[in-house]
């Protein structure tokens, strides 16, 4: 196997963080005091722990193994089969070959190769832990678009496991607006993560309420402003097209009504198209658009309908 050198730390940093040990014990290197609620906490829980028994090494980064493993800690996901899956090319003597045979039976996207040397991006992370929280059940969300400065480097398959973990309160952006989706996830960083996860588990109780509860984009259009695009059909004529990412495929947008104003302006009224309550849909950012034509001259706006 390769790596063979490196697995005794290895492995010894990954125990550290995600063994048991109940015990609750100060870490001197854990100055902030939210932090160290946090921590203590998890540790308490039996979720992390320190390197050792005086540090916890808040800053130092989590390999893709270890992401997995405190993933696989914090929701009880079991390993109920003895044999190793073929899905996951992992020799069945790794240390955390019982964590990713846990995890993929569970739903979670594992990778079908782990690399111990790699670092867990926040991306990554995102990704296992809204698959983790609903390895618990099924939870009402608020269905609100947030606006992330750096959205375009966030993965595709990343992209909803964000926002739905920003609607939670799980994760926050930096005081930028950026989630910083391709760089490492620090142990401080995973422990917040993983502390807020469990709050919302336990607030909610088993999923609580099976329907998520969305806010009403049709009333003022909170949080949902569709991006206007003209262009040229002809000497005479200008398509317009909106479009927008609404929290699932049950949303739409259709275009009721164009007002031609004499300053130039063509006031595009749209309305969102709501999700029918009977219906459940997959928690995924989509994409919608309407169309409309108007004369060439004009300059289009979008506005809500009934504004």
């Amino acid at each position: 196997m390769k790596h063979k050198k490196g697995l005794a730390a290895t492995l010894a940093l990954c125990v550290s963080l995600t063994a048991g040990g109940a015990s609750v014990l100060a870490f001197s290197d854990v100055k902030d005091e939210g932090q160290k609620t946090i921590v203590d906490s998890l540790h308490a829980k039996g979720v992390v722990n320190g390197v050792t028994a005086d540090l916890f090494r808040p800053d130092l980064a989590l390999s893709e193994p270890q992401g997995v493993q405190l993933i696989v800690n914090a929701f009880g996901l079991k390993n109920e089969y003895a044999a190793a899956s073929a899905q996951n090319k992992i020799s069945p003597t790794t240390w955390y070959a019982d964590a990713v045979q846990a995890a993929t039976q569970n739903g979670l996207s594992i990778p079908v190769e782990l690399n111990p040397q790699a670092k867990m991006t926040r991306e990554q992370f995102a990704i296992l832990l809204l698959e983790g929280i609903n390895t618990t059940g099924e939870y009402p969300v608020i269905m609100l678009y947030n606006d992330i400065k750096d959205e375009n480097k966030i993965g595709k398959d990343a992209k909803s496991a964000v926002q739905n973990l920003l609607n939670m309160d799980i994760i926050e952006l930096d005081k930028d607006g950026n989630f910083r989706p391709d760089q490492s996830l620090t142990r401080m960083e995973a422990a917040s993560m993983i502390f807020n996860a469990l709050e919302f588990v336990d607030k909610h109780g088993n999923g609580g309420s099976t329907e998520p509860t969305p806010t009403n984009p049709g009333e003022g259009q909170q949080g949902i402003v569709p991006t206007v695009t003209s262009t040229k059909v002809d000497d005479k004529t200008v398509k317009v097209k909106l479009t927008a990412q609404m929290p699932h495929p049950g949303y739409g947008l259709k275009i009721e009504d164009v007002k031609l104003e004499k300053d130039g302006r063509a006031i595009v009224l749209y309305t969102i198209i709501q999700p029918d309550p009977d219906m459940m849909y997959p928690m995924v950012i989509t994409d919608v658009a309407a169309e409309t034509e108007i004369p060439t001259g004009y300059t289009a706006e979008a506005q809500p309908s009934g504004n």
